[in-house]
């Protein structure tokens, strides 16, 4: 049996896990804003001021990683923590650099590698009540200044960059719906914009590692894209269906994929349906954003297949195929190598520490990796978090956190131990390419786009 050598790591965001979001000289972000408002949607009253406190609690959410035997933790960097300001120009917040750097090296000790993530979501508001955020071309800037700081003070111990995390998110919620942090309602006017400044700063990012850095620090440098499946309806696979599913990709990953992996440009088929709405660039900018990314990094997740009930079109379906989407992507752009870079699921916040439907999914996801190169594959999340706009009513954590108690207990969950053992073994076995989950879970499942939920029967 053939066993594919790929790094099992876990990841955590800085918003959702870090708390302390006024301690030590932090600034506050656009979510500390937003959930202290009254417009933070679903999770109006949960906040995550304190969260599962890894900013105190770093010490033992690395030995939760040492449990588990990971071989690489994925984290972002907070903004605002690093430059209360916002502006990477001028002087950074000490004890947020000391923080990031004695995480880091423990890691190192540990032989975990770091896997860091620039932005996830946690905009400065200063940058958001000054600019407008990422509706302004100002933030391309301000993001290569503050990448060239991050890339300069932790560079030489890290050897996996992602820029941005799941900028369809950020364009789509944050300005589109206002579901996310900041709020904003412009629709799809207001994300195509959006979605354009974030792929610029993305490219200008990889282009100062790749001209000041990559010589001395060998490091690699990607933008995690999340997407879902979607496919035609059983029976309904009409030439028409297949062409309008092919096109509901390219509206979520093919957005962002398409300039960066393709040829510096949008797809037709968005070029197409927006006309004079979507931003175009200039033929320079095409060619520094045209391949600029080191590999394919790929969130695979609830929050994307949430969004993709209400994008697809008559006689299409949303599944969590991840091996299907994987080979799109290989169809699509080539043979690229992919890390996984999110990959997991959710329970209720009443399920504890019994989550075997996370089990049952993660076993599905990892026996689809076959057939691409997939170097490294992320469980999301190490340990339980703060949600977005579900806040506390639903949990994707290995370790359970149990948020009425101060202090840092980080209990392993049944996934956390099965989690252990696919590590242990290296657990990505396989003889030939294959969808099956293998070996006896007792239930079986399907996605049910109407409520868009995990029904288990």
């Amino acid at each position: 049996m053939a066993v594919a050598h790929r790094t099992a790591a876990e990841r955590t965001s800085a918003f959702q896990t870090e708390g302390a979001w006024n301690q030590d000289g932090k600034g506050t972000s656009i979510w500390d804003f937003f959930t202290h408002s009254s417009t933070g949607g679903k999770s109006k009253g949960d906040t995550a001021d304190v969260v599962s406190d890894s900013y105190n609690c770093w010490e033992e959410d690395v030995e939760a990683l040492d449990y588990l035997g990971a071989r690489a933790y994925s984290f972002s960097l907070s903004w605002p923590r690093l430059f209360p300001d916002g502006n990477a120009a001028g002087k950074p917040n000490a004890a947020a650099v000391e923080h990031y750097s004695s995480l880091i090296e423990r890691l190192l000790e540990k032989k975990i590698q770091p896997i860091v993530t620039l932005y996830h979501s946690d905009l400065p508001q200063v940058l958001q009540e000054q600019y407008g955020g990422w509706k302004n071309e100002k933030l391309v800037e301000l993001f290569e200044v503050y990448a060239r700081f991050c890339f300069h003070t932790f560079g030489s111990r890290v050897k996996h960059w992602l820029t941005i995390h799941n900028p369809y998110l950020v364009a789509v919620q944050g300005y589109g719906t206002g579901v996310h942090a900041p709020g904003e309602k412009g629709g799809f006017s207001g994300s195509l914009i959006v979605a354009h400044n974030l792929i610029r700063a993305h490219a200008r990012a990889w282009y100062i590692y790749d001209s000041h850095f990559r010589a001395s620090q060998k490091g690699k440098v990607s933008i995690v894209l999340g997407s879902h499946w979607v496919e035609p309806q059983r029976g309904e696979a009409t030439a028409a269906n297949v062409d309008s599913c092919q096109q509901s990709i390219e509206a979520v990953l093919g957005w962002f994929a398409g300039p960066i992996f393709g040829e510096g440009n949008y797809p037709d088929s968005l070029r197409k349906k927006y006309g004079r709405l979507l931003p175009t660039f200039t033929p320079e900018e095409k060619l520094w954003v045209k391949k600029s990314a080191d590999f394919f990094a790929l969130s695979f997740g609830p929050n994307n297949l949430r969004l993709g009930r209400d994008l697809v079109h008559h006689g299409q379906t949303v599944t969590p195929d991840l091996h299907r989407l994987l080979n799109w992507i290989k169809l699509e752009y080539g043979d690229l190598r992919v890390l996984v870079a999110e990959a997991g699921w959710f329970s209720e916040a009443s399920v504890g520490r019994e989550d075997t439907v996370a089990i049952y999914l993660m076993k599905n996801f990892i026996n689809q990796l076959d057939g691409v190169q997939v170097f490294g594959y992320v469980a999301w999340s190490l340990v339980d978090g703060f949600e977005w706009n579900y806040g506390y009513s639903i949990r994707r954590g290995l370790f359970y956190v149990d948020f009425n108690q101060p202090g840092c207990g980080r209990t392993p969950k049944t996934s956390a131990k099965y989690y252990r053992q696919v590590v242990a073994d290296n657990g990505f076995h396989s003889d030939e390419p294959s969808t099956e989950v293998k070996g006896h879970f007792p239930c079986n499942f399907h996605w049910g786009i109407a409520d868009s939920t995990l029904q288990v029967t």
